[in-house]
């Protein structure tokens, strides 16, 4: 099996369950500490967001339904996708927008959606809709390791030639075939060692991991 068949062949992985850890760090009364309080009002909007996101959620779901009938009955009337921005207004002139749009370049269509269109368009105009192609990569551990990339690159640059010998490819195909974005970032386990990295010196540690930017984030969840 060559490096590529072998690599597609474990796009399914398994991963095994791991033991969770945690850190909790105990502050005083909400009715006198700080942070206690904060914590404690954080707890309550939460409680109220999600109590309107509830609301906003039913609400949505009887305007979407009416937009989704109104905007299929007037694709199928005018063979084309209606005039957009598509707009739901009550008589006090309050409106909501109907988006629609097309992603399907994005995302993976299950088999079960393979059959449904099957038994909606037939086999054949289902099977004309969609394409299938995979991209590969190299896992960045493994490839750092030194002398690996230098072999593969070799390796590759062998290949390409005896498929420009062979015409199967062209001098120009064989030049783009490869394509390649360069960037600089951490290693792997970078912050996992970053307070050994400075010497467990707390002031040092935080400007370290400020400098480390989008590479380390940090936010509050509630």
């Amino acid at each position: 099996m060559g490096l590529f068949a072998a690599a597609k062949s474990k796009v399914v992985e398994t991963v095994g369950a791991k033991v969770k850890k945690a850190t909790a760090w105990v502050v005083g009364d909400p009715a006198g500490d700080v942070v206690g309080k904060a914590i404690h009002e954080l707890m309550e909007l939460n409680a109220r967001e999600k109590e309107i996101a509830a609301k906003k959620k039913l609400f949505t779901t009887v305007v979407a339904k009416h937009a989704a009938t109104n905007f299929t009955q007037d694709f199928c009337a005018l063979g084309v996708m209606p005039d957009t921005p598509m707009t739901v207004v009550n008589t006090d002139g309050e409106k909501v927008t109907y988006v629609v749009q097309d992603r399907g370049g994005q995302y993976n269509v299950k088999p079960e959606q393979q059959d449904a269109l099957k038994q909606l368009l037939g086999a054949d105009l289902a099977e004309s809709l969609l394409y299938t192609e995979t991209s590969f990569g190299f896992d960045r551990t493994v490839f750092a390791i030194p002398g690996v990339s230098e072999a593969i690159e070799k390796a590759l640059e062998g290949a390409v030639k005896k498929l420009v010998k062979d015409e199967v490819l062209t001098g120009e195909q064989a030049d783009s075939l490869i394509s390649a974005e360069s960037k600089t970032s951490f290693k792997p386990g970078t912050l996992e060692r970053a307070a050994e990295y400075c010497g467990r010196d707390t002031t040092k540690l935080a400007q370290f991991i400020d400098a480390m930017g989008s590479s380390c984030t940090r936010y509050i969840k509630t």
